[in-house]
Order: structure tokens, then sequence, then C-alpha cells
């Protein structure tokens, strides 16, 4: 299966246009400056009682033309329905190790005609998945690295051209806990774990040693709770990724995030930045946070610690402009501000870059699939329970053309 499922893969992947790369430079500007889209439910799977459309958590979805993709991470399985949600069959052979067996399952994409694909996390491996019969093939990517800083591992992200595979560096022992990485490359790996290129440099998130107030020779190590790096996600076709280089306003200058566009050869195909309006930590945001780490057994003095890690949170005053992100199945992007009241506000690109609307979802919702006309939300009711539902795109006469 392996040959006929790389075949359809590659031809698929081999039409898609790289046009954007001549794509005029994008204007800046910012989001209160953006028609208001308003978002219709028409279809909502999901039940609190039935097995079948009952969800114990939900991972990404993926929509297609005829079905709707679902994975289930805690049952290791991809549930599979129609556009107006009536159940069609299971995908996978359930929590494991073994062939069509997941046991962290992230991303879904299309592998080429009739085929899917899902990313493991956990395993390092893509299982494609033939949508009629329901047979896999599994394809592992295993890379590491030595240094000074000890074992560096790649995580697969997303399939590309040729049967390689997006990847990023993951730093491990002594030197991701001293802040050693501040940046974190996005390499192309090919199946036997050689790296081919790198695509992209991502800023990550840097850990910081706290040692006021901790016994002898004790340390916290730790990574601010509102600083994520640099936020990334990729084309579900393998053709490129979107890049969100939006850390929290310092208090000074422009508060402003970059959005980056790539092609699966690294190449630059729309570079913005996007104004937007700061929204501030309130007094006491960090006091639980820092109330549960006076409880480690490291801390000797209660009150120098609580000092010490109170002067580092508090550095970041504002939250981040950027806490979800996604790219539609027409290559439009789709961006999440912070949580305002219970709502966040989404913002959407074209694929050249240039803003076309935005909404305002619940905090709990996530937008998982989409293009200019539906958009296939995550969302909890009352009781957190999970359900999949699409929205239907209204725009506004005037913004249709009417």
């Amino acid at each position: 299966m392996r040959m006929r499922v790389a075949k359809r893969f590659l031809k698929s992947i081999l039409v898609v246009p790289l046009a954007l790369a001549c794509a005029a430079p994008v204007p800046e500007g910012a989001p209160w400056e953006v028609p208001e889209w308003t978002l219709r439910r028409t279809v909502r799977i999901g039940s609190a009682d039935d097995p079948i459309y009952g969800f114990s958590t939900v991972g990404d979805v993926l929509a297609g033309e005829n079905r709707v993709y679902v994975i289930l991470p805690q049952e290791g399985k991809i549930r599979v329905f129609t556009r107006s949600g009536e159940f069609v069959r299971d995908l996978g052979a359930g929590q494991g190790v073994g062939p069509g067996e997941l046991t962290a399952p992230t991303m879904l994409g299309w592998g080429g005609p009739g085929t899917i694909w899902v990313g493991d996390q956990r395993l390092g491996r893509f299982t494609f998945f033939d949508v009629a019969s329901g047979e896999a093939e599994t394809i592992p990517y295993h890379a590491y690295v030595s240094d000074l800083h000890g074992t560096t591992g790649f995580q697969p992200l997303v399939p590309l051209f040729d049967l390689r595979a997006a990847a990023i560096r993951i730093p491990s022992g002594t030197g991701a806990e001293r802040g050693a990485f501040t940046t974190m490359p996005l390499v192309a790996l090919d199946t036997a774990g050689r790296v081919r290129g790198t695509l992209a440099t991502l800023g990550r998130a840097v850990r910081v040693a706290i040692t006021a107030g901790a016994v002898d020779d004790g340390v916290l190590h730790r990574r601010h709770p509102l600083d994520r790096g640099d936020t990334w996600q990729f084309a579900r076709d393998g053709s490129g990724a979107v890049i969100v280089q939006g850390r929290s306003w310092t208090g000074t200058g422009p508060a402003e995030y970059g959005v980056t566009r790539v092609d699966s050869e690294g190449d630059t195909l729309f570079h913005r930045r996007i104004a937007y309006e700061p929204l501030p930590v309130p007094n006491g945001y960090y006091d639980r946070d820092i109330e549960e780490s006076l409880d480690l057994p490291i801390v000797a003095d209660r009150r120098e610690f609580a000092d010490a890690l109170r002067e580092f949170l508090e550095r970041v005053r504002y939250f981040p402009p950027v806490t979800n992100l996604q790219m539609g199945s027409d290559g439009t992007v789709w961006i999440a501000g912070p949580d305002e009241a219970g709502e966040r506000t989404w913002l959407v690109l074209e694929p050249t870059g240039a803003t076309i609307g935005r909404f305002r979802l619940p905090a709990a919702s996530r937008v998982s699939d989409a293009n200019r006309t539906e958009a296939w939300v995550v969302e909890k009711d009352a009781l957190d329970i999970p359900y999949v539902a699409r929205y239907e795109i209204v725009l506004d006469r005037r913004e249709a053309g009417g």
C-alpha cells in the first residue's frame, strides 16, 4: 500500500499553485477596521449520552466535500460523519503502537484522492487511511541530534513533497532546562530521519532559573505562562505553513504582531504586521500561580521565593495577541485573539495576507477547519460537553458585492 499512497499523495500535492510568491505587498491595517462577519450554525454533532455521537474529547476536525473526520484522542480513532452529521464509520484500530493504532493523534490532512493522514505526536509517525476500505499504512520519521546540551529529537508535524515531513527540533536535557535554546528550527526530514533543509526558524519560550528562597542547590526552571514563543500552523495538503510572531506587548513601541506564510520549500509567500489593542493583565492574575508554587519541595524561604517568582511573572503585563491559529482549506489564515469577557475575536486573512473579515466566538470554542464560506468549530455546552458544529459565514451585502 505504501507505493499507492505515496503516489496519490505526491500527485495531489504537486498541483498546488505557487502564484502567491508573486503577491503584491500586503497593506497594514488594524483588526477593528475589518468587516464584521456573522456565523450561523447549521449542523451540530454531539450528544450527552449517545456512545456514537457523544465525544469524551475532540481533537482535530477535517471537513471534506462529503465527509467530516473527527479525531477522538482518548479512543485512538477517527470518527467519520456525513456533512449533515450522520455517523458513517470509525478509522483506526484504537490506542496502541501497532499498525493503524494511535497514541497521541494530533492533526488530520489530505493524503490524495480517497486518502487522509493523521499525525501521531508521541510515536513520531503518520498513518494514512484509505477512507473507503479503512486500510492503514504507517510511515515513521525518527531523527535525533546530539550536542553539548544533550540529545535532541525532531517531532514530525505534517507530510510534505516526496514523502518528506516538516518537523521541529525539540530541545531536551540540561540545555532546554537552562534556557540555552531561544530559537527552534522548522526542518524537512526524509523517512530515514535525515534533515533535508530548514523551512523557518521559530522563536521559542525560554525557561529562566529561580533560586532566591530555594534550598541549597535548589532551582526552579520556569517558563512564563503567557510566553508561548512563535505560533505556527500547516496547510493540510502539506503546501506550506503560516507563522505568527506575537509575544506580549512590552508597553513601549507599536502594539503589533507579525504573520509570515512560507511554502513547502521555506520560501516566503507573504509577511505583514498587524496592529492590535493590547489587553492588560489584571491585578492579582498571578497570585494563584505563586501560591501553588510555594508548596514545591525546593522552597526554603516562602516570602523570598514568592517575591522572586512574582518579579519574574509580572514582567509580562499584557496578554499575548494570538491564542490560536488555523489554516483554511482554501489557504485562508484564521487568527484568534485573547479571551475578552468570555469571547475571542478571530481575524481572517486571504492567502495573499490581506485581511477580509473578523468575528467573535466563545473563548472555549476553536475553529478547526474552515474556508471563506464555512467554519467547523469545536465547542462546548454549559455542562462542558464537546460538540463539532458547522457554521455558515454570512457576509454583509456590501462586502459580498451586492
